[in-house]
């Protein structure tokens, strides 16, 4: 899998190269994410890993998993337009779903219990558009979206091989080669079918234009 990784994003960055050369920029970029998950009603059933081997959920008011931190590694080509850019992004993203609560067994004494805790990386590929904010274009606000594929995950479960996510986001300029970048991005197919769950992801990212 990591050779089928190394040689899909080899075959995007000669694409960008050839693309630059028409006039479409390109260049990298790495950040941090914060992700949680939107859960089911566990108080209706309160064992999720059954939820995940099929059983019965009842919708109710969804659940937040916990928050957690983890990372983005990628590329972009993004063609200018005047009013903003169309920017093509291809990301290594990795994502945990960990959902934990505390209950006390005595007065003073808190004890936590992990319900759910599974991590998932996967390859991104992001379409966009980019407004500009400011006469200076210093600052864009972001809106799109794109297929998500699974690379490799934790758990005896079957996670859903794609997802698909929506985002939109801000951006600004910190020199004329350097940007940084957050959106908010949730994953509209469930991470494991009939679940309910879904990805809520807000990376937050430094680009580099080559």
């Amino acid at each position: 899998m990591l050779q089928k990784l190394i040689l899909i994003s080899y075959l995007l960055l000669i694409g960008f190269n050839t693309m630059a050369q028409e006039g479409i920029s390109y260049g990298v970029k790495a950040g941090v994410l914060f992700n949680s998950a939107i859960l089911p009603d566990i108080a209706i059933n309160t064992n999720i890993s059954s939820v995940l081997n099929g059983d019965e959920v009842v919708k109710g008011v969804p659940q937040y998993a916990d928050l957690t931190m983890n990372y983005q590694l990628g590329g972009f080509a993004k063609y200018e337009d005047g009013f903003g850019f169309s920017m093509l992004e291809t990301n290594y993203t990795t994502t945990r779903i960990h959902d934990e609560f505390t209950f006390r067994t005595g007065i003073f004494e808190e004890v936590g219990l992990t319900t759910l805790d599974r991590k998932f990386a996967y390859l991104d590929i992001a379409v966009s558009y980019n407004l500009y904010l400011s006469a200076e274009k210093n600052s864009y606000f972001t809106l799109g979206g794109g297929p998500s594929f699974l690379v490799s995950n934790t758990g005896n479960e079957h996670p859903s091989k794609t997802d698909i996510r929506a985002f939109l986001g801000l951006g600004f300029k910190i020199s004329e080669s350097v940007f940084i970048a957050t959106k908010a991005e949730l994953g509209i197919a469930e991470v494991y079918k009939d679940s309910y769950i879904h990805h809520i992801i807000i990376p937050v990212s430094i680009g580099i234009n080559l």
